[in-house]
Order: structure tokens, then sequence, then C-alpha cells
């Protein structure tokens, strides 16, 4: 742990996961945007990690109204073995893991004072004490179909370990009038419990829907190492990735019960905050707003922009660059000088930056197609002639309102708030006419189709262009976002 300012008391206590200010762009740059745009407020920041070694330098200089900033890494190195003592209150565990089963059921009621209370077993005990691992034996007899126990072992242990870094987390957080989480996981958790420790509000607002992420991101996951005749369970995952899917859940339901408010980026994500343990009558819709002005300078006609297509994102395996590759890969063969870039930051995943890099390779197309890592956004609109998004799952990205804002017409998948974006979210929206085209997840050929038919008729694309400027000037400014959190922020109200 690393703390940097401290107060004990905070107007709003951001608690962000695996976000600012580590990572740039995405949920990071509308969190920096958040804390510049409302200067007055006193913001304090927990930020949690995975482990130190996966981060760098920060990408953001912290706020000057940020008075308070701690960092807490969840997976710290292990503490050295535990000399002989009592060992784990085995009893305290099951009634931990009982009460964590709990907030699983619907209408169950969250027991958040067992939650909230000291877990009364030491990270020693739990790592080297016998009946710690004689607790691990006993619930893996429990198991129908078992997965390797090395796989089990490693699971519990890393499902347990943060448990003591999120206990130190309550002990020295400040209080707040309000807890604002980004997202459910680990930071929405903890937003919980300090909500219900010292009784200020809890905010959720989810970029993306956390819980499906995790789902997509264990199903792809290399690193569970689970053998393939294990894979008998519903939905095809095995015991590990139900154990991790469920424990997520887990997580969700907690921070979504205790949250006054639960802020999405698009109605139509309401049913999935629903499903996932949401109290209905919290839900809010806040679409993004981005500062307009600063990409106005990169509007150019396309006459004026070079013969270059962009995926700007982070290059991490949920945005599927990879069928973006095969995209510019049938493209580079039909249009002369054409290029296609990747434009973002390449360090969160490395094993999948180099398998980009390698599928560029055995396509042959490394002249034209460039992983180029993170360049000013800005910059990279006034050159390219359309944006391009691949993903297999979004919440409302930044960069098409970012692409819009600079009159680059974008070619998205069908994910999240992707289609509202593009043909409108209203008749009256609608009406704005097209400012590009949706088209299915992981498929090549139709994302290469729809950049083809957008690009070889100018007209065409100059009526996207003039579209996607008249959508974000009316609907996507920052200034209506910043009008909605402060009203969901209520400080006036309250000092009235």
């Amino acid at each position: 742990m690393n703390i940097e300012r401290t107060e004990d008391s905070v107007d709003v206590l951001l608690i962000l996961e695996g976000t600012y200010p580590y990572i740039r762009g995405g949920v990071s740059s509308w969190i920096n945007r958040l804390i510049t745009g409302f200067p007055d407020v006193r913001f304090g920041v927990v930020f949690l990690g995975s482990a130190r070694a996966d981060y760098g330098k920060h990408a953001y200089t912290l706020g000057v109204n940020v008075v308070h900033y701690e960092e807490h890494f969840l997976y710290a190195p292990a503490p050295p073995p535990a000399s002989r003592g009592p060992g784990v209150d085995r009893e305290r565990i099951r009634q931990l893991h009982a009460g964590l089963r709990a907030a699983t059921g619907d209408g169950a009621m969250i027991p958040m004072d067992a939650l909230a209370s000291n877990i009364g077993v030491t990270e020693e005990e739990f790592l080297s004490a016998r009946n710690a691992w004689e607790l691990i034996l006993e619930g893996y007899e429990g198991i129908s179909e078992k997965p390797a126990f090395i796989d089990y072992f490693w699971a519990v242990r890393g499902m347990h370990a943060p448990l003591w870094v999120l206990q130190r987390i309550l002990e020295r957080a400040p209080s707040a009038r309000i807890f604002h989480s980004a997202s459910t996981g680990y930071a929405g958790y903890v937003g919980a419990l300090l909500s219900h420790r010292h009784g200020g509000r809890l905010i959720l607002s989810e970029h993306g829907i956390y819980t499906k992420e995790r789902r997509i991101d264990l199903m792809l996951a290399s690193w569970i190492g689970a053998c393939k005749a294990s894979f008998r369970s519903a939905g095809g995952a095995d015991h590990i990735r139900q154990l991790w899917i469920r424990f997520f859940e887990t997580m969700a339901r907690v921070a979504y019960r205790q949250a006054t408010d639960v802020v999405n980026l698009y109605a139509g994500a309401c049913a999935l905050q629903s499903k996932d343990g949401a109290n209905p009558a919290t839900l809010r819709t806040i679409p993004n707003g981005i500062a307009i002005a600063e990409f106005a300078t990169a509007r150019r006609p396309l006459a004026e922009r070079r013969d270059v297509i962009a995926l700007i994102g982070r290059i991490v395996r949920i945005k599927d660059i990879k069928t973006f590759i095969r995209a510019a890969g049938i493209l580079v063969a039909q249009v002369p000088h054409m290029e296609a870039w990747i434009v973002g930051p390449d360090t969160e995943d490395p094993e999948y930056r180099a398998e980009c890099q390698d599928l560029i390779d055995h396509l042959q197309i490394g002249g034209r197609v460039k992983l180029l890592g993170h360049r000013s956004t800005v910059e990279v609109l006034c050159d390219i002639r359309l944006a391009v998004l691949s993903s297999i799952s979004e919440g409302l990205p930044l960069t098409i309102l970012e692409s819009f804002a600079a009159g680059v017409p974008v070619v998205a998948t069908d994910v999240g708030a992707c289609r509202e974006l593009i043909l409108g979210a209203s008749p009256e929206d609608a009406a704005l006419g097209p400012a590009g085209s949706v088209v299915p997840i992981a498929n090549a050929a139709a994302l290469a189709g729809a950049i083809r038919a957008i690009l070889s008729e100018p007209p065409l694309w100059h009526a996207m262009s003039g579209a996607a400027t008249a959508r974000v000037e009316r609907y996507y400014t920052e200034s209506r976002m910043f009008a909605a959190y402060r009203s969901l922020y209520r400080f006036d109200a309250e000092s009235a």
C-alpha cells in the first residue's frame, strides 16, 4: 500500500479498480474529466490493482482537488509462514462463506455487518495453518465433478487473498458524504462496505457491465488450466470458471443492494443490471459526454484526410482486435495504399498484443496494418477517414463520441450503446441520419464490407460526418453529463 495524500474525510471517495490514475483512456479518461469538472468538490481516490508489477507510472496527474489518495494491490507477495498458533477458526470461515452465498439468492438480505466486520483470521494463518489446508480439502471433496486439485487450490487462494487487503482499506479509508465506485467487482464491494460503515451514500457508475465482462474474460482465459474433458457444466465452463464467475456475481450483488444510485450509460443496460441484483428503483441512465471543442479542431473534409482507418482502444481481448486485423487484411488486398492503424495502450495484456502482431505477420500485412501504441487521439482523428470498433462488449464508448466530435464516421459492432450512437437513440435523434454502420460481432467480412461501402462513396461519408457532429453536439456534451452528476451528488440540496 502507498498513501500519498491523506485526509480524514472527503466529499466524494472514488473507489477504482484497474483504471485511473494508471491506465490511460476509457474509464480513466472519464474519471479524470469528472475530477477536473468539479473543482469545488474534495475528492479522495482509492485505487485497487492486481499486482504492483502490472503497473508502471501514473498516466494522469492527480488534480489539486484530490485531497486523499491511496493505492492497494490485491495480490501482493505472500507473507512469511506464520509461527505456531491457534490456526484458522474454520467455523468463522464457514460463516463468512455462508453469508456470501446468501448474498447471491434472490431477495436475500446482505449480511453487511458480518461482511464488514473483522475477518477473524490472519492472512498468515490462512496461508500456512494446517487446518486451513484441511478446510480447502473439505471444500474439494464436496465437488462432484472435480477439477485438478492444483487449479482448485489456487482459485481458493486467489479469492481469499484480497480479503485482508480489503480489510485494511476499511480500517484506514476516510469517511465521505458519497462513496462512488466506477464498477462492481472489488471496487463496488469495497464501496458497499465503506458506505455501510460510514453511512454515506453509494453511487455505482458502470461503463460496462462488470460481471458480463468478467464472464467473457473467464471464458477466454488461458490461465485456467482445466482439461477439455472437464467442460461439462452449463454454458461449457468448467468448475473453476464457474467458481470465479459466482464470486464476481456475489460481489456485484452486494454492491447493487447497498447502492442508492446505480448509473448506466444507456437504457439497454438496465435489464442486465436488474438481472445481476440491482433494484430497478435505483437505476439511472447518464450518457457519457465529452469536451467537444477539444476534438472539433480535427474536423477535415474527406479529401484532406489520409487513406487510413483506425481502431482506437486498449489492446485487450474484449476489444477483439483480431477481427479488425482480419477485416483490414481483406481491405488492404482490395484497396491500394490504404492503411489500418491500431492505436491505444498495449501493455495491459502483453500476450494478446503478441498474438495480434503474430496474426499481422501471418497475414503478411505488416506494411499496411500497424500497432502504434498510445498516440494523441486528436492527432489520429485529424488524419483518419474512419474509426472502427470490433469489440465483443462495450458500454457507451468514448472513442465513438470523440470520433463524432472530429467529424469521423464510425463502423462498430452491435454491442452496448453502439447502435443508438450510430443510428440514433430516438426518432428525433435518428432523423439526423446514420453516423456510420453497425455490424455483427466477430465477422471480419461484414466489418470489411461496411468500411468499404462508406469509403467508396464520398457523398455518403460527408453525410455521415455531418450526422456525427450534429448528434454529439446535441446529445453528448460534457456539460450535460456534469449537470446530471451534480444533480446526482445533490450537494446543493443537502446544504440548502
